[in-house]
């Protein structure tokens, strides 16, 4: 956490070490959904890359200049189911986690509300 603060402040952004709760709170679900997207990204592209791959129809339309888009369907056959699941469990424990965190924030406030 402590080089994702210092990137933050590379960009601008400072946080120090005294900063509330809630500052830190907020810190720790930008990262878990940037690496959220970055599965879902990922997932995506594989799976769209098995669908290309399975239809050469569709391999044969690309063009042969965009090297980069032909680079990363090939690089996607060599990707193993097992990569995949385990990218998909990440997804799933990151998720588990910002629920569980989100229903721990709620059920705390609304407790102390009443009594």
């Amino acid at each position: 956490m402590k080089q994702f603060l210092e990137m933050l402040s590379n960009l601008g952004v400072t946080v120090d070490d005294s900063a509330s709760n809630i500052v830190l709170l907020a810190l720790y679900y930008l990262v878990l959904s940037i690496f959220i997207l970055l599965n879902v990204v990922n997932i995506s592209v594989y799976l769209l890359s098995i669908y290309i791959l399975s239809h050469e129809k569709l391999l044969n339309r690309i063009p042969e200049n965009y090297v980069f888009l032909r680079k990363l369907i090939s690089y996607s056959k060599n990707i193993r189911i097992g990569f995949i699941l385990t990218e998909v469990f990440l997804l799933i424990i990151c998720l588990l986690i910002m629920i569980i965190l989100s229903y721990s924030i709620v059920s705390f406030y609304i407790h102390y509300k009443y009594f």
